[in-house]
């Protein structure tokens, strides 16, 4: 069991009872795993929320995506990205079909090149 798991749950029963000691539960037998349950519950919704808060999951820097048309330099066109159309301003000029790698985003637009295949770097 990972460490992050462990403490929590000794902090959750060493609450639930002191809780019976102290007299606040009666009936332990029904309470206690109630108080565990929602004690664990709560613990793993925010270790959840607090560790994916930094995540940023619409970033596309470093994707690759396909050119849909053929987009000259600076122009806007239109890219396919995971599943998604966008459009982009290629860093050069770019054909139909060829594989692009998103270089920024600028808003909701990407700025994309070419993506250099092995035969042109051997060359």
């Amino acid at each position: 069991m990972a460490a992050h798991v462990v403490v929590p749950v000794i902090i959750i029963i060493v609450v639930i009872v002191i809780l019976i000691l102290t007299g606040y539960i009666y009936n332990p037998i029904v309470d206690a795993p109630s108080l565990a349950l929602v004690g664990f519950l709560s613990y793993r919704t925010v270790y959840v929320i607090v560790k994916t808060r930094k995540r940023n999951f619409f970033s596309y820097t470093g994707k690759v995506g396909e050119a849909k048309e053929d987009i000259k330099k600076g122009e806007e066109g239109y890219v396919m990205v995971e599943g998604e159309m966008w459009k982009a301003i290629p860093l050069e000029d770019v054909t139909k079909g060829d594989k692009v790698v998103v270089v920024k985003m600028e808003g909701l637009k990407l700025v994309v090149k070419r993506q250099v295949r092995n035969e042109e770097r051997i060359q």
